[in-house]
């Protein structure tokens, strides 16, 4: 991975504008949908960053994970007032033990598929998890049996070491309460805001190998540095998630989401295949050009 913007030349910095414009309106829409229902930055700009900005997996979980931690940190400040600490801390924990194990599976499917697998593997999670959303119909209770929470948090805490992408369970399960748009959406956050540090800790602990911790604190150093950016997403998806019902954000969310799965999946397919350059046939064999100087 190149080095982070800021110390590259000018002509390579003028060269890469097109993918530093495309990092930051991926972020910006991200934290639009992550502020309006409270999910779905993870789902929506990590296979973004992997299809259009050439990251690979684990790079663009650690930044998303980086930036989503922040955004998430002011959310979750926000709506502080709405969150059950206990609730949250006992989804945390189960999932310290599953996290470690998902980014020792993805590493697997890296080494063992390469990284346009790893994308369409990606896709498979997504769609299968928003399948399972609109299939899901769970009357809605004030609380529900313990067993059910840390389900949600260990199957989360893996798929998030797999594809960073670990909010379904944890979204089935917070709507499966009947709870205020405020209150899901800080119990998110909150959720979320634990799972950072564990999740890049994990990342580091598998993929920071010599030749990849550089790349790594690249991507890092450029997430953190775009991450202010995030704010021009966040106050109007506040207004939205304030305005809009939760039916029909849902629906506007899992519309988004469904089409990135696609992408994610048909990626692979789209890529031109490759090709001898056309002027390649010009260039004169060095071989040949000697016989020819010779007497």
């Amino acid at each position: 991975m190149i080095p982070p913007f800021f110390i590259r030349s000018r002509k390579t910095l003028i060269a890469e504008l097109p993918t530093i414009l495309v990092v930051c309106m991926i972020l910006v829409f991200g934290s639009m949908l992550q502020s309006a229902a409270g999910f779905a930055f993870g789902m929506f700009a990590i296979p973004m960053l992997m299809i259009f900005a050439g990251y690979e997996s684990y790079e663009a979980i650690a930044m998303i994970s980086l930036c989503g931690g922040i955004q998430t940190i002011a959310g979750a400040w926000t709506l502080r007032t709405h969150i059950i600490w206990s609730k949250v801390a006992g989804l945390t924990a189960v999932s310290l033990f599953t996290v470690p194990l998902g980014v020792l599976t993805q590493g697997w499917l890296l080494d063992s598929y390469g990284p346009d697998r790893i994308k369409q593997v990606f896709g498979g999670i997504i769609l299968l998890a928003l399948i399972v959303q609109i299939l899901w119909r769970v009357k809605q209770r004030d609380s529900l049996h313990v067993a059910w929470g840390l389900s949600a948090g260990g199957i989360g805490g893996f798929i998030g070491g797999i594809s960073g992408m670990g909010g379904p369970p944890i979204v089935m399960w917070v709507h499966a309460h009947n709870w205020s748009n405020q209150r899901c959406r800080a119990t998110l956050w909150a959720f979320f805001t634990g799972l950072v540090p564990l999740q890049i800790g994990c990342i580091y602990w598998k993929f920071a190998a010599p030749g990849q911790t550089t790349e790594l604190n690249s991507a890092m150093l450029t997430a953190l540095l775009f991450s202010p950016i995030m704010i021009v997403g966040i106050v109007p998806g506040l207004w939205l998630g304030h305005r809009i019902s939760k039916p029909r954000l849902r629906l506007i969310s899992f519309s988004i989401i469904f089409i990135i799965s696609f992408s994610a999946l048909l990626g692979p397919y789209w890529k031109p295949s490759r090709t001898t350059p056309a002027h390649s046939d010009s260039i004169p064999d060095e071989n040949i050009k000697k016989e020819e100087d010779r007497p």
